[in-house]
């Protein structure tokens, strides 16, 4: 998997949240724990494009973490939770 690794890392700054998400869920489905770069990628992006989140992006990407047993920095969580609230409040 390193170099879907290392392509998801050098065309992170493109992806909207749905690639965000996938590929974050990608990983976990499979068991594998992507490495540092990644991980912070997938969270800077996620962070910025948190506000086009939607509920399903929102679930994949929290449940990867789970998943794979890595705890997202403070900022991401944050914004996962804002997020989630405001979703559900419509």
């Amino acid at each position: 998997l390193g170099g879907v690794e290392r392509r998801a890392v050098d065309t992170m700054q493109g992806f909207d949240p749905q690639n965000v998400a996938n590929t974050i869920w990608a990983f976990a489905t499979l068991g594998v724990t992507p490495g540092e770069e990644l991980l912070d990628g997938v969270e800077r992006r996620a962070v910025d494009t948190m506000q086009g989140f939607n509920p399903q992006d929102v679930a994949n990407t929290i449940w990867a973490y789970a998943t794979l047993g890595v705890t997202p920095g403070k900022e991401l969580l944050g914004g996962v939770e804002r997020r989630a609230v405001d979703t559900m409040q419509g």
